[in-house]
């Protein structure tokens, strides 16, 4: 069978002599006999573009079809990450209420660690106290005030403040 391209240059070339007699529909007759083939090429096209189209439809239905389920593990996905955060929150409590550093239990080690990186900056309510033109724009600079803390410097609006705590299993 024929594919599509195929059967498109054919019909094209056909269009193009039948364009070339447009004046004389006998030989434009005997130029449709000599491509007897017509109807059959016309069927193996239609059957070619039904068979197009299916395929298409098919791969739409199937992207579909992944694309809810995708949908439906995401939102399964974020309920157990919820559940993660809420026993998380329940152990670290429990480290913390009974001063637990770590446990060795038969298969995992459970530390209650502090959190690495920048200790974050707590911005007390601004109103009232002189802030220096170097840490504004048109937002409090948190980047200036942070190295300025950093290096030790008393800011009466600005604090670090202490690392939080997680949990982590290994």
């Amino acid at each position: 069978m024929p594919t599509l391209i195929q059967i498109s240059r054919d019909l094209i070339e056909l269009e193009e002599q039948l364009e070339e007699l447009f004046d004389n529909p006998e030989a434009q007759d005997r130029l449709i006999d000599r491509w007897f083939w017509l109807e059959n090429i016309e069927a193996q096209r239609d059957q070619k573009l039904d068979n197009y189209a299916a395929l298409i439809q098919e791969l739409q239905a199937r992207a579909d079809a992944r694309k809810a389920e995708a949908n439906r593990l995401s939102k399964r996905s974020q309920i157990d990450e919820n559940k993660v955060k809420a026993l998380k929150a329940n152990l670290q409590r429990f480290f913390q209420a009974h001063e637990l550093k770590t446990i060795e239990t038969d298969r995992y080690r459970l530390t209650l660690a502090k959190n690495g990186g920048k200790a974050p900056m707590i911005l007390d309510d601004c109103i009232g106290f002189h802030i220096p033109d170097r840490f504004l724009t048109r937002e409090i600079d948190r980047i200036a005030v942070r190295e300025a803390l950093e290096k030790g410097e008393v800011l009466e609006f600005a604090r670090l403040g202490d690392r939080s705590y997680s949990i982590r299993i290994k």
